[in-house]
């Protein structure tokens, strides 16, 4: 058979052993990605990225309240009262996964969420 016809088109074979790697790579790089083991239920597996990202979420909340408490701290050369005093969006003063309100310690300027995974932030 001759090439001269062909013009850079695939043969139904090629887009065969194209679309068999594809799915053997998504078949084995997808449940790593999604942060599950062999083990697990699907349900777990659909959910840990979620988890992951109500963390960053609350990492960031928490970077930010940080910032707003430094600028009034040295504007004011004290620490605010209470994070209301930030004048913060209301949202950003609770962690998105515990719904419960960052702690202030209003002598040391530091806050901090309480819920357990988040903890080391």
């Amino acid at each position: 058979m001759s090439r001269i016809g062909r013009r850079g088109s695939w043969t139904l074979i090629e887009l065969l052993v194209a679309v068999v790697i594809l799915i053997a790579l998504a078949a084995w790089l997808l449940p790593r990605y999604l942060g599950s083991g062999k083990n697990s239920a699907v349900g777990q597996t659909v959910q840990a990225p979620i988890e992951r990202a109500k963390g960053v979420d609350c990492q960031n909340n928490l970077q930010q309240i940080r910032y707003a408490i430094t600028m009034a701290q040295q504007s004011e050369e004290r620490f605010p009262g209470s994070l209301n005093d930030l004048k913060l969006g209301h949202e950003m003063l609770f962690c998105p996964v515990s719904k419960q309100p960052y702690q202030y310690d209003r002598a040391t300027g530091r806050v901090w969420c309480t819920y357990p995974a988040h903890q080391r932030f």
